[in-house]
């Protein structure tokens, strides 16, 4: 038995049981061994895989790898202006650094530099196609093969998504164009390819084009400026050059402004193209590129986006009505979500397109998903003949819609939404809770861009949450972007209320705390719930 004076026994894990005090155990002497040895691997042992993922997601930038859109109503975050959000410079900046720190990362991290490639001016251009070259002859000399062998090789096997940018009147050379093709055929794993043309292509060069692209290609962007029908400027179109691509999932045409459209229409053939896999169709509130779209064939479309701001202002909005109605009899029963952009003006107008052309049940049968801009009008409906033009040409709703379930209204803020300051914003608001019958399926009504948290109004929560008890009262949730219903609660007395909020969006259990003053006296509360959650906030 050990006395109080004495020092405990000093075991020796090298010595074994001989060692073990009267009290202590062979269990003992095994954990004690355990913890005093170094550990068998630290950081360097990770898989080249998982450094990989975490260099990618401390470079992320949003669009950089695949212009496919996410969920349009998916809950944001507020920005945290601490940390910040990658922009393409600084995501370039912290590759180059990757790159730097060790051999082991400069294997990993390389193919960083090249996933998202932006080329602007023809020095830029011939430079990119240097290296690619000099990185294909190094690799052939590496296997010991010919440079014919090397077509997976070198630095253009990890760009997967191509930019090329030609803004600049002085892209007239015939080396630039040259170097473009050139660099286009160093990279067959690409994936994505954007082209922004301000002036109009060479002769000779989209055929060219098309035929080093990968037949792979998943992802296209095409814009062109200021376009003229009547000398040749819309060649993409009007060539089956897209039929090159027959794995396409994502066709953005949105920004092909076409100046003389309305005169060229009924001189304008169009060829039809079957896309079978084009799931995300984008493009300008315009009539020709509506009357293009309208006689392609799309089994797999579900998603489509109209864009106000690629169309020219003078569009004809009876003419736009008509052709996309033509448009949804051919794709209309596809569509899932649709998506309607706003001009870049600051003059608030409306776009060419109601949104009521969409919530007739003929038109889109089985959409679910409805996303638009405070600024456009209000749908007309039977209840309110007494507001309705009959010379109009917009549709008038007289059947509910059996599947629409979601809606998001961007462009809102707390400005908008004060009753005694009746505004566009607040004519949609209404129409949604009075025509509830038109809806039977809505359950959310969201607010894109437009977050209570972050309001500087003393005042937001209070105006939202009086919007909110409206919607409830029709059985809607009306939710800010980032996925947050507000609501009102009555304590009574001076207590200490506390809530589990559960699970939140990132996961987490959240607890907020409120204490009121007085005796006896209420006090009203601004409830946040998000989804099954709720939080109490004063």
């Amino acid at each position: 038995m050990q006395l109080p004076d004495e020092s405990p026994t000093q075991l020796d894990p090298e010595a074994g049981d001989a060692s073990l005090g009267p009290s202590s155990t062979s269990a003992d002497v095994h954990v004690e061994h355990i913890a005093r040895q170094t550990p068998a691997t630290d950081h360097t042992s990770l898989p080249h895989e998982l450094w990989l993922e975490i260099f990618r997601c401390a470079t992320r930038v949003p669009r950089s790898r695949s212009i496919a859109p996410g969920d349009p109503l998916a809950p944001e975050r507020p920005v945290d202006y601490a940390r910040r959000m990658n922009s393409p410079i600084e995501s370039m900046r912290t590759k180059c650094v990757l790159v730097r720190v060790c051999r082991a990362w400069r294997i990993i991290a390389t193919e960083l530099l090249y996933e998202h490639v932006v080329l602007g001016g023809p020095h830029r251009v011939e430079t990119f196609c240097r290296t690619l070259r000099e990185s294909r002859k190094e690799a052939s000399k590496a296997v010991g093969g010919a440079l014919e062998s090397a077509e997976g090789l070198g630095h253009g096997r990890w760009v997967k998504h191509l930019e090329v940018q030609r803004w600049a009147r002085s892209h007239l050379t015939l080396c630039y164009w040259q170097s473009i093709i050139r660099t286009v055929s160093y990279c067959p794993r690409m994936r994505v390819f954007s082209g922004l043309w301000q002036q109009p292509l060479p002769d000779g060069f989209l055929p060219v084009l098309a035929q080093y692209l990968p037949p792979t290609l998943q992802e296209l962007y095409w814009q062109q400026d200021s376009v003229l029908v009547a000398v040749n400027e819309l060649p993409i179109l009007t060539t089956m050059i897209l039929t090159n691509f027959p794995t396409l999932r994502v066709l953005d045409l949105r920004k092909i402004c076409v100046l003389d459209a309305e005169r060229s229409m009924q001189h304008f053939p169009f060829g039809t193209i079957t896309f079978p896999h084009v799931q995300y169709l984008a493009l300008p509130a315009c009539p020709l590129m509506l009357r293009y779209a309208s006689q392609q064939v799309l089994p797999a479309l579900c998603y489509l986006a109209l864009d106000a701001s690629g169309a020219p202002r003078t569009v004809y909005p009876p003419l736009a009505t008509k052709e996309l109605l033509n448009f949804l009899d051919r794709h209309g029963e596809h569509l899932r979500t649709v998506e309607l952009l706003p001009s870049n003006t600051l003059s608030q107008r409306p776009g060419p397109i109601n949104i009521s052309v969409f919530l007739i049940p003929n038109a889109c049968p089985n959409l679910e998903t409805l996303i638009f801009d405070c600024r456009e009008k209000p749908p007309p409906t039977v209840l309110d003949l007494y507001h309705y033009n009959a010379t109009s040409s917009l549709p008038l709703l007289e059947e509910p819609h059996p599947t629409l379930r979601r809606i998001g209204i961007r462009g809102l803020d707390i400005g908008r939404l004060y009753p005694n300051k009746p505004t566009q914003a607040q004519a949609h608001l209404d129409a949604l809770v009075q025509y509830r019958v038109f809806f039977p399926a809505l359950e959310l009504v969201r607010t894109p861009g437009f977050l209570i948290g972050t309001s500087t109004d003393m005042y937001a929560p209070e105006v939202f949450v009086w919007w909110t008890e409206k919607f409830e009262a029709a059985g809607v949730d009306l939710q800010d972007g980032e996925g947050v219903v507000w609501l009102l609660e009555e304590e009574q007395g001076p207590k200490m209320h506390k809530a589990n909020t559960g699970p939140g969006p990132g996961g987490d259990e959240k607890e907020k705390e409120t204490k009121t003053d007085g005796e006896g006296g209420g006090v009203s509360e601004a409830k946040a719930v998000a989804g099954p959650s709720v939080a109490v906030v004063c």
